[in-house]
């Protein structure tokens, strides 16, 4: 009984230990010129946000933090499995895109295995997508 409780405890530490998080999920929304639409002023927290498509057309709000750098993290996008619909919307241009993950079956969290974003230009980049706005 002793011994199955340590190697029970010993297993969950080691589960616990090597736990993965989701990558970030990092935006820059730059122009046609490639410069960067939160540096040059033409987005600011007044005039754009992210959504969550939750079905039966609700919807709820999606925290993100402006970077140093002027590119946008979701912090929270990313922990929960699955295919997750969202929304970027702005007085330049909105667009859906979706992000799937799945489970880390030998450690915990998650790992985003796509993301993809709809009716809009984009490139992966190494660390984040840089999107192209152009108004509707």
């Amino acid at each position: 009984m002793i011994v199955a409780f340590l190697y029970l405890t010993m297993v969950a530490c080691k589960k616990k230990d090597c736990f993965t998080p989701p990558e970030l999920v990092v935006f820059e929304f730059v122009n046609l010129e490639g410069k960067n639409l939160i540096t040059t002023g033409q987005l600011h927290k007044d005039n754009f946000e992210f959504r969550q498509e939750l079905g039966n057309r609700e919807n709820k709000l999606v925290e993100y933090e402006i970077r140093n750098d002027d590119r946008v993290i979701l912090p929270k996008v990313g922990w929960t499995e699955g295919f997750i619909q969202y929304k970027f919307l702005s007085t330049i241009k909105s667009f859906p895109f979706t992000i799937n993950t799945t489970r880390n079956q030998n450690c915990g969290g998650t790992t985003i295995e796509q993301l993809k974003l709809d009716d809009v230009s984009y490139q992966q980049k190494d660390g984040y997508v840089q999107v192209i706005l152009e108004r509707e």
